[in-house]
């Protein structure tokens, strides 16, 4: 089973949500956890390469399986100047009701919660 950190960026009840190259879809910042790493230093480390941002604060938000992965989510503030990097090609700040083609996982697990909190 694939082990990854996701980071929940909310501004303004808008979320970030990153793609990559021809995708075809967005989904929450982050990424696989490596040998030896915790969720928190896998998440600082696909931070700044996805996006050049150094986390300056996170808190686990929630944890749940997906398919074949084992998903543990962040709410995070970041510092600014976003910029996309090799992996991430665009990202946008998505708010309830866009019809932006989102991952499975972050329809069906995350932006209910997301809504049903009113964070977004």
């Amino acid at each position: 089973m694939r082990h990854t950190s996701r980071a929940i960026i909310i501004k303004n009840k808008k979320l970030l949500l990153v793609t990559g190259h021809n995708a075809g879809y967005y989904w929450t910042p982050g990424g696989g956890i490596e040998e030896g790493e915790s969720p928190e230093q896998a998440l600082r480390r696909e931070m700044q390469e996805e996006l050049g941002v150094e986390i300056v604060s996170l808190e686990e938000y929630m944890t749940f399986q997906y398919n074949a992965q084992h998903v543990t989510t962040f709410t995070v503030e970041m510092g600014d100047d976003l910029k996309v990097g090799n992996e991430v090609t665009d990202f946008i700040w998505y708010q309830r009701g866009d019809n932006t083609k989102v991952s499975g996982r972050l329809r069906h697990k995350l932006l209910p919660e997301l809504t049903r909190q009113g964070l977004i």
